[in-house]
């Protein structure tokens, strides 16, 4: 602490009378602390000595208590040499922040006390007597600065309650102890504008420092409680404030409600100490009947002070009459033709116009996407007299801890999925075991976490954001920081113009918890890129892996877009409509050729080849005998348990059956106990399974809805089906349940015999009533997509083979229903790629057999089917062509299997090899059998024997084809998970640990960028009128996203930086589709009186790579959408986001000097190429300019062409300019240009986020709302002083204040520098 001595010694000097207390007390000495006295030993003679002043003491075991003069005086006790009065004065003791403790009492010494102090130092004192020593103790209590401020504190509440008026009541505190929000489309009684005049100077001439506090009287609580206030006016006996006052009927108010307005005269800005000038008191109804009042203020003696002057305005909906939204309305109303009249401001006071109705915005469906709204008002003057009128709002995002939960269920989905596939590879062989064993641990880890941070979000309760406070916390770290939506709406009704212009403010998207100055994510990439060149090359680089994983990924998109197209045939089917089929089935063969040629046939080789070599040989379990309680025996498992391989431990471990790849009934735990049959894999013939080509079972007692149950609800299909089929799913949902189980039933009368005779090893040993998973549970991936650890794989060319012959049968059967039965054969791979694939496959073939094939070069589409001895009794009946080779019928005679069976030459005593063998060269010789060398058709036995005229149901020929293929399509995302899972394995473990770390972070980064992100878009099409503009660009180029970061390259501020940059990047990847929203919302008063408000919630679909989010609309917005083609329900677009950091903080004044922004500023450059590209498609739209208003016979100046912008742009992000802030101006313009969104942060953004958006709102008012060049710097100050940013502080921090102190204010540019008074010691 610093301290003058000379004052001090005056002071301790003074008189008598100016001291509250004094006399003697015994003053402990202490080695460390206000002296250094003790006694000292003579080095000499080793005897110890006092001085003569220390001779007047008492002394314990080593302590020495002198007696002094002390002097009492506010919370300064003074102590002297001696105990003489008149001595010289030692030190003081400053009797703050400590307490007093009382010795217990002795019979000999004086009576002592302690005061012990929070740091943990302590003073020891003590007087003559009891009496004494309790003065001195009263007189101490009573000293310190915290208690004569409670006592302060405590007569001024007195004084206050007994004038009827509660000090800590506001219209804030009101709601909250009544449970009542601000509802922003409330239209309020009135809105008053005040100004004063001739307010009186002070005794020097100097004019007060006004600012004027708005109370109501509430009546049921007896107390004037404090509704508003305007800001400070430096200097000025006529201020005009710009702050206005709203009166909101919710509040209790009416038209007898007491109203007293009070000026002040503020004599300290930081403290905000003022003194009362005056006061008036009015009622609220006198003040709606006029239009203008001027009333006086009389101080507290009844004199005249000054005069107040009230501007009443009467709000009306923004949609009644004359829309102003966006665009110049050109027809002025007759009611408002008197009205029209330009003048110029007569006086400060009087308001340019009187009269007007001006208008509320509508807010759309605000309240139901967002929370504890917070408006302010204000009214500018423009260039020619008028008043601009402005609200500004602020809210929370109801989504910020919502919508994150969905990305962590998605991420823990794909977790389990990845710890399936490694667990589907059986147990390996040292060196590989340990591998797995730690891959495993790995991804049961990430679960853990995922799933710890999903819960901590859900249990989430209180406000709707996660102030800065918090942005440490590991707990909530998925979630953004202090995102709000700022929201201002602007109306110059002289220009005739008003609009909506919002800012998502967000603390950066960056991992806080993981404390680590390694440049953030950024580096963390390159560092991850170049570590495998650096390690053995025999090692598994990342190269497989993120071609096997990419593989994994297009084949489940096209298998779900062919999923889609088979139901699009369904539909069709049941309505016999044959225009349409063929298209669809040209599409699905598209496809299905992509699906064979997605994957290097040497890749899979490599990994089939390696787990024959590595895999610990597992003996089957016997299921059957498993089956009949359904669970193994609990002596059983704990006997096993002793001796079992960690690989085994873990795998026992999870929550979820790893060894039925057909069935899960525990993969989340969200998955119903009593899974309903969505698809029922018929049992038959084992080697019929190892074709999977298509085949028309019989299903006799099976009815049409049920079929169509089964087919509905596809695994890895869309959630959402489409109406249609829903509807006729009700309509039937009572037959389907009872043959339902008849279905099961037949399924176990045909198959069970075939199932014992005999089993193959490629997984396909089906057990009974196996079953697909309810995709609606488990997110789009059913562990039927992997393989069990006792499976033996299937080969790559049987797998190819299955999905090819299953397509040719399903076609086939579309030709014939739409009477094009003779269509010619086609394959779907060229012959050249289909030999050669594989040794397996390449020894089964005959010579003849491949020149055929090589000869084959047709392109168009053909089914083809084996030939069968099989007699055909009927139309339906035929299918069992297809039943040679492929009999999965349910009640097929145990003479058609064993004529089947014959025809394949296929008997019990083979082996499984030659099993394999067999079916391949039959599967193959029917698809060669096709065509003929010279590609002329032979015929097509898929469709032989078929009688059109008796084929009621078309549903019942397509479904069995449409299983077989899906089947199909299983088996080859089977194979190629497994080949994914023999790579990850392979991978160097420190290197996939690292990959592993920063994937974690990069969640962590993308959850905060894709929420805030989402929050934006539900904004723009939820919370205010649509804007055919914006959606115009929405539907064609999608959105420009402008992200602006005030972060300094500098310190731990270079890994947000690095962080924010990668997250805004990887906003790049996903896909955004609208769709119309399931309930018809109602407005956000409607919501308010039914209750709580629904939350239209956006929903997240596909994997990591590639997501997409449902964005639900409202009818207004989605009636204006253009569709991409007639029938289309949705529409898709992907963002376009740059992000432009400049910092403006003393950290970003160091880094400049020291020259280390050289990647913000490179970063800078390339957003800026994309702008720029971005501009070039903007402008091939040819949307017209937004011209200003017009303003009778003269217009507003133009504003700046967009090109010009750009180009500005261009210049200023190649200019190295200490703290260039011109890139953040200039990018914010341009994006409102083009109708993008607008984001700023900085750490947490609250102090400098909260410049840079008043500032941004102020240009707006310039270049388009004509706000007045001497207006400027005033509304700037009003914005930030009395604005929703300041509220910002106190919602993150409990202090009005921004967190800036004397130095950075020096440091920041000029016009982001906040009003005096608004900044101070807070929490960063």
């Amino acid at each position: 602490m610093r301290f003058n001595k000379q004052e001090l010694t005056t002071l301790a000097t003074q008189p008598s009378q100016k001291f509250d207390k004094e006399g003697v007390l015994f003053l402990r000495e202490r080695q460390e602390g206000f002296f250094r006295r003790s006694e000292r030993k003579d080095n000499k003679r080793g005897k110890r000595s006092k001085s003569l002043r220390e001779l007047s003491c008492y002394s314990g075991p080593s302590k020495v208590s002198l007696e002094r003069w002390c002097r009492l005086r506010g919370n300064l006790l003074f102590y002297f040499k001696s105990r003489e009065q008149w001595s010289e004065p030692l030190g003081v003791i400053i009797l703050e922040q400590c307490s007093i403790k009382v010795d217990s009492p002795s019979v000999e010494g004086p009576y002592g006390f302690h005061l012990v102090f929070d740091g943990g130092l302590s003073q020891h004192l003590a007087a003559y007597s009891q009496g004494e020593r309790d003065a001195w103790l009263q007189a101490i209590q009573l000293a310190s600065y915290e208690c004569m401020r409670s006592q302060l504190l405590a007569l001024q509440q007195r004084m206050e309650l007994r004038r009827g008026h509660d000090p800590h009541l506001d219209i804030h505190m009101w709601r909250i102890r009544h449970g009542h929000s601000v509802d922003p489309s409330e239209l309020p009684l009135c809105e008053i504008s005040l100004a004063c005049d001739n307010l009186l100077c002070d005794g020097h001439g100097r004019s007060p420092n006004p600012v004027l506090a708005v109370h109501v009287f509430i009546p049921s609580e007896r107390v004037w409680m404090k509704y508003g206030k305007t800001e400070v006016v430096e200097r000025s006996s006529n201020p005009c404030f710009l702050n206005t006052i709203s009166f909101r009927a919710s509040d209790g108010l009416g038209t007898d409600t007491r109203v007293r307005l009070t000026a002040f005269d503020v004599r300290e800005h930081v403290s905000q100490t003022a003194i009362p000038i005056g006061s008036a008191i009015v009622t609220l109804g006198k003040i709606q009947e006029a239009d203008r009042l001027r009333i006086p203020l009389q101080s507290a003696s009844g004199t005249t002070v000054g005069f107040l002057s009230i501007s009443v305005w009467n709000l009306e909906p923004e949609d009644k009459g004359g829309s102003t939204e966006s665009t110049p309305c050109r027809s002025v109303p007759e009611h408002e033709v008197s009205a029209q009249v330009y003048s110029h401001r007569r006086s400060q006071s009087l308001p340019p116009r009187l009269g007007t109705r001006m208008k509320l915005p509508n807010q759309g469906h605000l309240p139901q996407l967002f929370a504890s709204p917070y408006v302010q008002t204000y009214r500018f003057h423009s260039g020619l007299g008028g008043d601009i009128c402005v609200h500004e709002l602020m809210a929370e995002s109801r989504l910020c801890f919502q919508f994150p939960q969905q990305l962590l269920a998605l991420w823990i989905q794909e977790e389990k999925e990845l710890l399936q596939e490694v667990a589907g590879m059986g147990e390996l062989r040292e060196p590989w075991h340990s591998r797995q064993v730690e891959l495993l641990d790995r991804h049961l880890q990430l679960l853990h976490l995922y799933s710890q941070a999903k819960e901590n979000l859900a249990v989430h309760r209180g406000s709707f954001f996660k102030p800065s406070s918090r942005k440490n916390d590991r707990t909530l770290e998925f979630a953004p920081v202090n995102l709000h939506l700022q929201r201002m709406w602007v109306q110059n009704d002289t220009l005739r113009k008003s609009g909506f212009y919002d800012i998502i403010t967000v603390g950066a998207f960056t991992a806080h918890s993981h404390k680590s100055k390694n440049g953030g994510l950024i580096k963390l990439l390159q560092q991850l890129k170049e570590s495998p060149s650096k390690q053995n090359s025999n090692l598994q680089g990342p190269t497989k892996i993120s071609m096997a994983h990419d593989a994994i990924q297009a084949i489940k998109q096209l298998r779900r877009e062919v999923v889609d197209g088979m139901r699009a045939l369904m539909k069709l089917a049941k309505e016999k409509q044959t225009a349409g089929m063929l298209p669809i089935c040209e599409d699905m063969i598209t496809k299905t050729r992509i699906l064979l040629s997605l994957w290097d046939p040497g890749l899979v080789e490599e990994a089939l080849s390696f787990i024959e070599e590595h895999k610990v040989a597992q003996p089957i379990v016997n299921e059957s005998a498993e089956g009949e309680d359904g669970l193994c025996s609990l002596e059983l498992h704990q006997q096993q348990q002793q001796t079992l391989s960690p690989y085994r431990r873990i795998t026992q471990q999870l929550n979820f059956d790893l060894k039925s790849p057909d069935i899960d009934d525990l993969v989340t735990p969200d998955t119903p106990q009593c899974t309903r049959t969505f698809w029922n894999i018929p049992t038959s013939n084992s080697s019929a399974k190892m074709c999977s080509t298509n085949s028309a079972d019989k299903e006799g007692g099976t009815s049409q809805s049920n079929r169509d149950s089964q087919f509905i609800i596809f695994p890895d299909a869309e959630e959402d089906i489409d109406r249609e089929a829903n509807e006729l799913k009700e309509k039937e949902n009572d037959d389907s349940g009872v043959e339902n189980e008849e279905n099961i039933h037949s399924n176990e009368a045909s198959g069970t015999d075939e199932t014992k005779q005999m089993i193959l090893p490629n997984g396909y040993d089906s057990d009974i009533g196996r079953r697909f998973l309810d995709t609606q549970v488990m997110c789009s991936s059913p562990s039927a997509n992997y393989y069990k650890p006792t499976d033996e794989p299937e080969p790559w060319d049987l797998t190819q083979l299955n999905i090819e012959a299953s397509v040719m049968c399903l076609v086939s059967k579309v030709k014939f229903l739409c009477g094009r039965c003779g269509s010619p054969a086609v394959r779907l791979r060229s012959s050249q790629r289909g030999v050669g694939r594989s040794r397996s496959f390449r020894s089964g073939l005959s010579t003849k057999e491949v020149k055929d094939s090589e000869t084959t070069k047709t392109e168009s589409v053909v089914t083809v089917q084996p030939t069968s001895n099989t007699p055909l009794s009927n139309g339906k009946d035929g299918n069992s062509q297809t039943e040679s080779i492929c009999s999965s019928s349910k009640a097929k005679s145990e003479s058609d299997k064993v004529n089947s069976e014959d025809s394949l030459g296929f008997n019990a005593s083979m082996s499984s090899d030659d099993v394999l063998n067999k079916t391949v060269d039959t599967v193959q010789k029917a698809v060669n059998g096709a065509t003929n060398r010279n590609g002329a058709t032979v015929r097509n036995k898929f469709t032989e024997g078929l009688d059109f005229a008796s084929i009621v149901d078309w549903t019942c020929e397509l479904r069995p084809s449409m299983r077989k293929l899906r089947q199909a399509m299983d088996g080859l995302l089977k194979t190629a998970r497994l080949t994914h899972s023999v790579f990850r394995v392979q991978e160097d473990s420190r290197i996939a640990q690292r990959a592993c770390n920063v994937r974690y972070r990069r969640d962590v980064c993308f959850s905060q960028s894709l929420t805030s992100l989402v929050t934006g878009l539900m904004a723009k099409l939820w919370c205010q009128k649509p804007d055919p503009t914006f959606l115009l660009v929405l539907t064609t180029l999608g959105p420009l996203v402008s992200f602006e970061g005030l972060l300094s390259y500098y310190g731990d501020e270079i890994d947000m930086w690095g962080d924010m940059t990668v997250a805004v990047e990887d906003l790049v990847t996903v896909k955004f589709t609208l769709t119309r929203s399931p309930n018809n919302c109602r407005s956000g008063s409607q919501q308010q009186e039914a209750g709580q408000p629904q939350l239209p919630a956006p929903r997240v679909t596909g994997s990591r790579t590639a997501l997409t989010v449902l964005l639900p609309v409202p009818d207004a917005v989605y009636s204006m959408l253009p569709l991409s083609h007639p029938g289309a329900d949705t529409v898709s677009f992907n963002i376009t986001p740059v992000y432009f950091n400049i910092g403006i903080n003393e950290m970003a004044t160091l880094a400049e000097s020291l020259g280390s922004t050289r990647p913000q500023e490179k970063s800078n450059v390339d957003n800026f190429d994309r702008l720029n590209e971005y501009y070039h498609r903007f402008r091939k739209l040819n949307i017209p300019a937004d011209m200003a208003g017009h303003r009778g016979q003269s217009c507003a100046p133009l504003q700046m062409n967009l090109g010009d912008l750009v180009e500005k742009l261009r210049q200023a992000v190649h200019t190295r300019q200490s703290k260039n802030v011109q890139v953040l101006h200039l990018s914010s313009h341009i994006c409102r240009r083009m109708k993008g969104l607008r984001f700023t942060s900085c750490k947490s953004a609250k102090d400098r986020t909260g410049m840079s958006v008043t500032l941004e709102q102020c240009q707006i008012l310039v270049t388009e709302y004509d706000l007045a060049e001497h207006e400027f710097r005033r509304a700037l100050d009003c914005m930030r002083s009395e604005g929703s940013r300041r509220e910002n502080t106190n919602k993150n921090t409990g202090v009005r204040k921004y967190a800036f102190n004397s130095l950075q204010l020096l440091t920041l540019p000029k016009e982001y520098r906040p009003p005096a008074g608004t900044y101070g010691s807070a929490q960063t």
